[in-house]
């Protein structure tokens, strides 16, 4: 793993490891199958969406309202439904490099309030990616070569994925948020912009051969705390002060010490 500085802190990329000498001879070499990540692109996209507020009936034996307030109440449950690559167009300069356009289908739920009524919608918003340039090489070492198919859901074949005839696998991953929501009472319609920060990943599936030290031990067992009270609460010994009241600044995963 070699190691650049970068604005953010220290940039980790693949590559020989930066401080061998930090690491235990392992107890054996082993050989894994696991999906590797070649390369990867982190870009965003900001869209506006508009939607129709379904309005309730009045009710049969009331009076007639009139227009009902909207009260916007946030939106939840960001989720990626569909990743499709539209196209994959090779560098002409650089081998293996490619030019990606990728589909992202994101799913969410609106929630607000008609009067004293909550209400929740499910919507969608669409991202068409594009990807300047990214290493997605042929994960298919020779021509011809028959593979077995693998059972559903192996190495995680999920919606946030799509997968190439050239056995690429091409990763998306999002954090999205909605901001800047406007409520128009008169015509009942809901607009509001989504923002996500998007990490497009070329993997393949690989045979990779890494040093181990065993499995993972087994974690000792929970100890259940006394039940805390106020004598225990004001005895300094057993309740001390607590000296960070606020988490690190930063934390340099390079650091020797750590």
């Amino acid at each position: 793993m070699s190691c650049n500085e970068h604005q953010h802190g220290p940039k980790i990329e693949a590559g020989q490891i930066c401080n061998p000498d930090c690491f235990p001879p392992p107890n054996e070499l082993v050989c894994i199958q696991v999906p590797k990540v070649f390369d990867q692109v982190a870009l965003r996209e900001c869209i506006t969406k508009s939607i129709k507020v379904r309005k309730c009936n009045p009710e049969p034996h009331g009076p007639i309202p009139g227009p009902m307030p909207i009260d916007f109440e946030g939106i939840t449950d960001f989720d990626i439904v569909e990743v499709k690559v539209i196209s994959k167009t090779d560098s002409l300069t650089r081998s293996g490099f490619k030019k990606l356009k990728v589909f992202v289908k994101l799913g969410y739920k609106i929630h607000y309030s008609i009067g004293d009524k909550h209400e929740t919608e499910y919507d969608e918003a669409v991202f068409n990616l594009t990807i300047n340039e990214i290493y997605c090489p042929s994960c298919l070492a020779q021509i011809g070569v028959i593979k077995a198919k693998d059972c559903p859901g192996t190495y995680g074949h999920n919606k946030d994925k799509t997968l190439d005839v050239d056995g690429t696998l091409v990763k998306v991953e999002a954090l999205a948020e909605a901001f800047n929501d406007v409520v128009h009472p008169e015509t009942g319609i809901l607009s509001f912009d989504i923002g996500a920060f998007f990490i497009v990943k070329c993997e393949c599936i690989v045979q990779l051969l890494i040093p181990s030290y065993g499995y993972c031990p087994v974690p000792p067992e929970q100890i259940n705390p006394a039940a805390q009270n106020c004598r225990t609460f004001n005895d300094r010994t057993r309740t001390p002060f607590p000296t960070k009241f606020f988490p690190d600044q930063k934390w340099n995963p390079l650091d020797r010490n750590e």
